[in-house]
């Protein structure tokens, strides 16, 4: 090693489940010079002892909670914190205690008090908190607000924006997965929509001053059972040929998934492959192997298999579904989180928003209308890709971006950007302004959320004053 030459950062990881170590984790495989881990904590054995192989970590360094971790002499600078969501406060604040600047998985935490000890607890440890609201990573999202506020659209009036969660995800997550209990997690608007009331004031650049709420849990209720439908799908229900949520057609075979990243791609190798993994499977496996690139979806193991079984073979699949949560007919489980919900906001410059949420869409995607007083804009952010198209009033041009990432870049290549960001800002050092800026930001958001939900259950409007 040259005298120049800068070590990369070295970080732990605490929880090594989908989003810790398939989303964020991979950055370290990709940029070893910039990101190395060097313990893991995360009670599954299996995920565990496969971590640890993949980023070379030795038994010593490996952990079964965050907890003993934690009280190891500190291994790294840096914890990225990717546990469930109730365990987030606890973990972060002994992190941030122990030395470390934290990466953390949204939400913050599960209710407001323990969001502000965060916040204050890195501002006097030096701590840096970074927060996962990986939409203001994209490229999509930052060209959004880039021409939002050029002036080309005018003032901004009303903006509408859309996050339609697909009727299968809403199944796997928010009826039969782990955000379906609010006393278990959180309220669906948290849970899933802080990314998005971070973006709206990020996106004008205006405060919120009022919100109000409506929505409830419609569909996924009992009284919806079809006729003499089991509490399992596979323990013979009557309705398996025609129920939409029937597990076995949600994971063997993944065509709601592939319909929909298909329905969002652009035109190209990765949207004609997905479309005939829906129709002709056969085809697609038998050119797969003349073709390798193909293999990326005839070969795919990851979301959401990989959280039914760790080794996603059709045969663990299928046991998962006669043995697990994601069987359950989504008729008869313990969910109580809304099935849709629609936020107002209004703003100090005199805009107003909509932020609509349910998870009944056949194809996955987030979706925006801005109105403005010379122009419009509109996009859409989906699982295989995104675009931005701008419409001037007066000379009724369009122009159109496709703001798409690579494929199997997460979150339209947030989570690697966001990864790149919080890297590079730990190894500046110390906790800038601009970072704590980001996580007071970060804690707007979630005040906004818990907003949202106690005006829903209230059915009054909120004053939105700084928590």
């Amino acid at each position: 090693m040259t005298s120049d030459t800068v070590a990369p950062l070295d970080a732990i990881l605490i929880g090594a489940g989908q989003r810790g170590a398939d989303s964020y984790a991979p950055y370290a495989l990709q940029h070893p010079a910039e990101l190395r881990f060097t313990a893991v904590a995360e009670p599954r054995a299996e995920r565990r002892a496969r971590f640890a192989a993949t980023h070379h970590i030795p038994p010593e360094r490996c952990f079964a909670s965050w907890e003993e971790a934690l009280a190891a002499p500190p291994m790294g600078e840096a914890a990225v914190i990717a546990t469930q969501d109730s365990l987030h406060a606890a973990s972060a604040l002994a992190a941030m205690q122990a030395g470390y600047h934290i990466l953390l998985e949204k939400p913050i935490a599960v209710n407001l008090p323990d969001c502000q000890a965060l916040i204050e607890t890195s501002e006097q440890t030096g701590r840096q908190l970074h927060v996962c609201h990986v939409l203001r990573y994209t490229r999509h999202m930052r060209l959004m607000r880039e021409i939002a506020q050029s002036g080309v659209l005018g003032d901004v009036v009303d903006v509408d924006h859309r996050e339609n969660v697909a009727y299968w995800h809403m199944a796997h997550s928010y009826v039969r997965g782990n955000w379906r209990n609010q006393a278990e997690s959180g309220p669906m608007i948290l849970t899933k929509c802080v990314h998005d009331l971070d973006i709206l004031p990020w996106l004008l650049d205006q405060a919120p001053l009022t919100v109000s709420s409506s929505g409830g849990l419609l569909h996924f209720r009992a009284e919806n059972a079809p006729a003499g439908a089991p509490a399992r799908c596979t323990d013979g229900c009557p309705a398996a040929d025609s129920c939409p949520y029937y597990a076995p057609h949600l994971y063997l075979g993944l065509e709601p998934f592939w319909y929909s990243y298909a329905e969002t791609a652009p035109k190209g190798l990765a949207r004609w492959a997905a479309h005939r993994m829906v129709d002709q499977p056969g085809l697609l496996n038998l050119l797969s192997t003349m073709i390798p690139p193909l293999r990326q979806v005839t070969a795919y193991r990851g979301w959401p298999l990989t959280v039914l079984a760790e080794d996603p073979t059709p045969e663990n699949i299928m046991a998962a579904l006669q043995e697990g949560p994601y069987g359950r007919c989504v008729y008869h489980c313990d969910n109580d989180v809304v099935d849709h919900q629609v936020v107002n906001l209004q703003f100090d410059g005199g805009a107003s928003a909509t932020l609509t949420m349910h998870g009944h869409s056949p194809v996955e995607h987030r979706s925006t209308r801005i109105e403005g007083t010379r122009g419009r804009l509109v996009g859409q952010l989906g699982n295989g890709g995104s675009w931005l198209e701008v419409e001037i009033h007066r000379s009724r041009r369009k122009t159109r971006y496709d703001t798409s990432a690579p494929p199997q870049a997460g979150h339209g290549g947030g989570d690697q950007q966001l990864m790149a960001d919080f890297t590079a800002s730990v190894r500046r050092g110390g906790n800038p302004p601009e970072v704590q800026a980001a996580a007071r930001q970060a804690l707007q958001a979630h005040w906004l959320a818990f907003l949202a939900e106690q005006a829903r259950l209230a059915g009054t409007v909120q004053p939105s004053l700084p928590p």
